[in-house]
């Protein structure tokens, strides 16, 4: 289930983002914003737009063909239908009705189902265990990862993608969130980083292989784009004075600054791809 942006949330709204939301409130904001999206004709982009990035990544990781997979937070269900054409046997699971409804609505496969369900009901062992932008909106990420692990085939291998704060877009909003407790994104609980999945590979036992990607959104023209909707509602919600020309002062120091040089460390990009497996079983 992805962070969706699909209208500027009110003042009333942002602020649901920093509180730790129980999983039955999101469950509801979910509904609400996908049955809103619908009316406003943005599910059908979501659910039969082109592959995201973070889809394709994934998709190219192996051979999908005769495995067992679990679609965690599946939301509209693109990702779970490309693995299914892929030969694997899928799983779509969400807490969001809403998104089981479109994703019944818009996806057929003889391999693919989907479901109206919370995590902790889960049954069974899965070879590939896949939650796409999720762990950043549950209480507590580590006890997820232990949940997905108790359920992971032996050799099978646990995918999360996540947001990744490790760059220029991460560190601005990240010193606007510590030093003026703004609200910078609607429904994130935690913000990850690469340390994070290195952390909880050492609790878990697991091996760790991990890359970022989507420079354009960490420091690129997508960045400013970003900005230029995002910043003037965070100062908003901070009462920050001459926001206009602040804002338009600091999009010019990072299109001048920032986007000239391609960062491409493996820290770098605004998407975090991490994949948990067995030390015993390396992910090819």
């Amino acid at each position: 289930m992805y962070n969706l942006t699909y209208r500027l949330p009110t003042k009333k709204n942002r602020k649901i983002g920093h509180k730790k939301l129980e999983n039955a409130r999101l469950s509801k904001l979910y509904d609400d914003v996908y049955k809103k999206s619908e009316q406003k004709h943005f599910t059908s982009f979501l659910a039969k737009g082109k592959p995201s990035p973070e889809h394709l990544k994934i998709i190219e990781l192996f051979s999908w063909k005769g495995k067992k997979v679990i679609d965690v937070g599946c939301g509209t269900g693109l990702f779970a239908y490309l693995a299914a054409k892929k030969g694997a046997d899928v799983t779509g699971i969400d807490f969001s009705e809403q998104a089981i409804k479109l994703a019944q609505r818009n996806y057929h496969h003889r391999k693919l189902h989907f479901k109206k369900m919370n995590v902790n009901e889960l049954k069974g062992k899965f070879d590939v265990i896949v939650s796409i932008g999720t762990l950043e909106h549950v209480d507590k990420p580590l006890d997820s990862l232990k949940f997905f692990k108790k359920h992971l085939s032996p050799n099978g291998k646990i995918i999360i993608t996540s947001p990744n704060w490790t760059n220029p877009r991460g560190y601005m909003l990240m010193t606007i969130y510590h030093l003026f407790n703004a609200p910078i994104t609607l429904f994130d609980l935690h913000y990850l980083t690469p340390i994070d999945f290195i952390n909880w590979s050492k609790s878990l036992g697991m091996k760790l292989r991990w890359k970022t990607f989507d420079n354009s959104w960490a420091q690129g023209e997508t960045l400013l784009k970003d900005f230029k909707r995002r910043l003037p509602k965070v100062c908003e919600d901070i009462s920050f004075r001459n926001k206009e020309e602040r804002i338009n002062n600091l999009l010019k120091w990072i299109k001048k600054n920032v986007l000239p040089f391609e960062n491409s460390l493996p820290h770098s990009g605004a998407i975090g791809l991490y994949i948990f497996s067995s030390k015993s079983n390396s992910v090819k």
